[in-house]
């Protein structure tokens, strides 16, 4: 399990060149959102301090699963009350554990429960999958019901949601 994960957003041109240049002593990634056309993300999944000029800094709070971070990302940001904020990483929490226990890890691969450093009133779900069709059946499963309230924006509650696939 890393205690910090970043990235940072920017063209395919810029982020395969960042790529290149720091690929030789760290765990990077590159992924293309599948909801917006031109959207990509470069992930530092070195544990290191962020070599990124303007990096967004998640910190751990839970992980399962796998440090290998391939398969389908789903990517979930909330920013709750305080209140709130601890009944949605509790329920996340539980979630995750109860998931990777009945996938062994065959369809859930690797699920982090995060805060971002620079707010940490965000909350951050990230969970990587075989498929996007095994992500589709557990957010319309039972199981995830306690996070689907949620996942909908509104006066109570900043969410966004982005899905990815590894860049090619």
């Amino acid at each position: 399990m890393l205690s910090e994960i970043s990235y940072a957003l920017g063209s395919l041109d810029f982020l395969h060149d960042k790529e290149n240049e720091l690929k030789s002593d760290r765990l990077l990634r590159l992924y293309s959102s599948t909801r917006i056309p031109g959207k990509y993300t470069l992930f530092d999944f070195s544990g290191k301090k962020s070599a990124f000029a303007a990096p967004i800094r998640l910190k751990t709070l839970h992980a399962v699963g796998k440090d290998d971070f391939r398969g389908f990302l789903n990517y979930q940001s909330f920013t709750l009350s305080r209140k709130e904020r601890k009944l949605l990483r509790k329920w996340a929490h539980d979630i995750l554990d109860e998931t990777i226990a009945d996938s062994q890890g065959t369809k859930l691969l690797t699920g982090y429960l995060m805060e971002r450093k620079d707010d940490p009133g965000t909350t951050v779900l990230m969970t990587w999958w075989q498929s996007a069709g095994d992500l589709s059946e557990w957010l319309d499963s039972p199981r995830y019901d306690p996070l689907r309230q949620y996942g909908e924006p509104g006066p109570r509650n900043q969410y966004f949601f982005d899905q990815y696939h590894l860049a090619e």
